[in-house]
């Protein structure tokens, strides 16, 4: 993956206020907008969510200015879905945002080392959800099912 230019990294300080943490420095230098092989982790004592790919720096800038309701911090990755991990500047973690959850967000990693390593590979099988979750399923007419 190329290396982000320092004008995109200065931008995304100007825009967020703050320095960049070293740590998130040096970790887009390698990986920035890379799709990881690992790619899920728990999210909560719960559920468990994909990560489709690490954010750019040039992407970070288009969510935190395009993205409604998304925070005031450094976008990390996103599920795939709507939702992104984010980096929490004042205390460094690492949290889930759901777009269709407003001001709650879940702490998935106390900082981004920790979050990297919690990463796993995805098993659809230990996917589990609550009635209330599932809002709407689809049926393919044509399937049919056969029973012995």
């Amino acid at each position: 993956m190329p290396e982000p230019s320092q004008s995109a990294l200065m931008l995304l300080e100007d825009i967020l206020g703050r320095k960049l943490p070293p740590e998130y420095i040096d970790f887009i230098g390698i990986h920035d907008g890379a799709t990881p092989e690992d790619n899920a982790i728990a999210v909560g004592n719960y559920n468990e969510s994909g990560v489709r790919r690490f954010i750019s720096v040039a992407d970070a800038l288009a969510v935190i200015a395009e993205v409604e309701g998304f925070p005031i911090a450094i976008p990390l990755a996103e599920d795939g879905c709507g939702n992104f991990f984010f980096i929490d500047q004042g205390n460094g973690g690492v949290f889930f945002w759901d777009h269709e959850i407003d001001d709650e967000h879940a702490l998935v990693a106390p900082n981004l080392n920790l979050f990297l390593e919690a990463l796993m590979p995805f098993d659809s099988s230990v996917v589990k959800l609550a009635p209330e979750q599932v809002k709407y399923a689809w049926i393919d007419p044509s399937f049919k099912p056969e029973f012995d």
